[in-house]
């Protein structure tokens, strides 16, 4: 979906610039999803105890792969990132670009192992890295924007942050639904230090934000565009309203992990209104 998401803006939002080629955003999608994929498993590497009790059935280090070999390819997934990352800044004669690959990197090794132990922290900076990850869309395709850009440049800004909120309150709902295995390995997760149904009531007070933002879009921005009005009304803020309802009723494991998953089915469907508002 990350894949997807950086086509979409690199061809509707910023396809009129000639210096970021097909090459580059070739190398752009090669870095990020090798480091993508060193993030998952360093994850899974410090976490078979806990995905022991919270996902028994997914657990694949110590399973079908031994916690050496796993170590083994999350470092060749890293340096392949590294390696494109740096590559695609040299090119683009922007090598200092090459520490955002680097950096990332050492941010994900330092969550896995230490940060998504702490609340909020984790999760606000795991968060912050698949809107990000977008945002190198505009960092390897432009050094400014001109006045005319400017409006289209404020509307890219906002599916960055539609993004980052919604992955933010994912974050915390799967949290919830990890709670007894989190809490075994002495995990400081928000549900765990202020209980389940406070931590309910947080994620239905954020769910706020997306939801506001999306009314504004629906019938003030876009009041005269009827069809991205009505494609934002019943495919972005009925499901944002639907989740608000459930959040605050469900209680099981399950019903957790269900509504993390259309949080991550309105993002795509956000996303994919793009097709619409840069026709």
């Amino acid at each position: 979906m990350l894949v997807f998401m950086i086509i979409l803006f690199k061809f509707l939002f910023f396809n009129t610039i000639p210096s970021f080629e097909i090459k580059n955003l070739i190398l752009l999608i090669l870095a990020i999803t090798n480091i993508t994929a060193y993030g998952n498993i360093i994850n899974d590497y410090f976490d078979v105890e806990t995905d022991n009790i919270n996902k028994p059935e997914k657990v694949i280090i110590g399973k079908l792969l031994t916690k050496k070999k796993a170590l083994l390819i999350s470092i060749i997934f890293a340096l392949l990132g590294i390696f494109f990352g740096l590559y695609l800044s040299y090119i683009n004669d922007k090598l200092p670009y090459s520490l955002i690959f680097i950096i990332t990197i050492a941010i994900l090794y330092f969550y896995s192992k230490y940060l998504k132990r702490i609340a909020l922290l984790g999760n606000l900076i795991v968060s912050l890295l698949i809107p990000f990850s977008i945002y190198l869309v505009f960092l390897f395709s432009k050094s400014h924007i001109s006045l005319e850009e400017y409006s289209n440049y404020k509307i890219f800004l906002f599916y960055i942050f539609f993004a980052f909120i919604l992955n933010f309150i994912r974050e915390i709902v799967k949290d919830i639904e990890d709670m007894k295995g989190d809490a075994n390995q002495n995990m400081k997760t928000l549900p765990i230090i202020i209980g389940k149904k406070r931590t309910q009531n947080v994620v239905f007070t954020l769910t706020l934000i997306p939801l506001f933002l999306s009314v504004y879009f629906a019938f003030i921005h876009f009041k005269n565009q009827y069809i991205i009005a009505l494609y934002i009304l019943f495919l972005i803020i009925l499901p944002l309203g639907y989740f608000m309802y459930k959040i605050l009723k469900i209680n099981s494991k399950k019903e957790f992990h269900n509504l993390s998953i259309l949080l991550k089915i309105i993002m795509f469907l956000g996303m994919l209104s793009i097709l619409l508002i840069t026709k």
